[in-house]
C-alpha cells in the first residue's frame, strides 16, 4: 500500500507537469495571428523597399545619361566655331539635333520614372509606419509571452524535481513501467478499483483479482487497460466493514 500511495503522489506530480506543459504550448498560439500579420507587413515593406531601390538606381542612371548627352551637345556647339566647311557645319548641326531629340525622349522617360519613384517613396513611408506599429505591438506581446514561458519553465522545473524526489522511493523498473502506462493512457496510470470494476476503463475485473487487490500486498494491473489498480471501498462496503 505504501507503493500505491507513492504512485498516486507521482501521478499527481506528473499530471500537474503535463498540464503546465500543455498550457505552455498554447502560449505561442496566442500571438500567432499577430506574428503572421507582422511577417506579412514586413514582407510587403521589404518588397516595396526593393522596388524603391531599383527605381532609385534607374533614376540615377537616367540622370547620368541625360547629363552626358547635354555635355556632348555643349562640346558639339563649341566645335561649331572651328568648322570651316558648310558640309561639316550642317553635319554637326544634324548631330546636335539628333542628340537633343534623344535627350528629350530620355527626359520624358525620367519624368515618368520620377512619378513612379515618388509614388513608391510615399507608399514605402506609409508601409514603414504601419510596420512599426505592428512590430511594436508584436514585440510588446512577445515580452509578455517570454515572461510567461519563463514562469512556466520555473514551475515545471520544480515539479520535475518533485517527481525525482517522489520516484526515488520506488524501484527504477516500477517507475519506467509507470511512466510508460502514464504516457499511453492519457496521464492516468494508477486508478482505484470499485465494485469489482476498473475506474480507468470501466471494465469488470474478476472476483479473484478484486480479492487480491483488497490484500494490498503487491502491485496488480487491470487485464484490460493495463493500468495499475488499487482497492478503494465504496460507501456501502466501508459501512459494512
Amino acid at each position: 500500500m505504501e507503493q500505491v500511495r507513492t504512485l498516486i503522489d507521482l501521478q499527481e506530480v506528473m499530471s500537474q507537469a503535463r498540464r503546465l506543459e500543455e498550457e505552455k504550448r498554447k502560449i505561442p498560439l496566442e500571438v500567432a495571428d499577430l506574428k503572421s500579420l507582422f511577417e506579412e507587413r514586413e514582407a510587403k515593406y521589404l518588397a516595396t523597399e526593393q522596388e524603391f531601390e531599383g527605381l532609385r538606381q534607374q533614376r540615377r542612371e537616367k540622370e547620368r545619361e541625360i547629363e552626358e548627352e547635354r555635355e556632348k551637345v555643349e562640346r558639339a556647339k563649341a566645335k561649331l566655331m572651328s568648322i570651316k566647311t558648310n558640309k561639316e557645319y550642317y553635319a554637326m548641326l544634324k548631330e546636335i539635333e539628333g542628340t537633343r531629340r534623344t535627350n528629350n525622349a530620355r527626359e520624358e522617360e525620367l519624368l515618368a520614372l520620377l512619378s513612379r519613384y515618388e509614388d513608391t517613396e510615399k507608399r514605402l513611408a506609409e508601409q514603414k509606419t504601419d510596420l512599426d506599429e505592428v512590430s511594436g505591438r508584436y514585440r510588446e506581446r512577445m515580452v509578455d509571452v517570454e515572461a510567461r514561458m519563463g514562469s512556466f519553465d520555473g514551475d515545471i522545473g520544480k515539479l520535475l524535481a518533485r517527481k525525482k524526489q517522489v520516484s526515488s522511493g520506488l524501484e527504477p523498473g516500477v517507475v519506467r513501467r509507470f511512466e510508460m502506462i502514464f504516457d499511453r493512457r492519457g496521464g492516468l496510470a494508477i486508478v482505484p478499483a470499485r465494485n469489482a470494476s476498473c475506474t480507468g476503463c470501466h471494465m469488470h475485473i474478476s472476483p479473484q483479482l478484486f480479492n487480491l487487490l483488497q490484500r494490498e500486498d503487491r502491485i496488480h494491473t487491470c487485464p484490460n487497460c493495463n493500468r495499475i489498480l488499487y482497492y478503494e471501498a465504496v460507501e456501502s462496503e466501508a459501512a459494512g466493514g
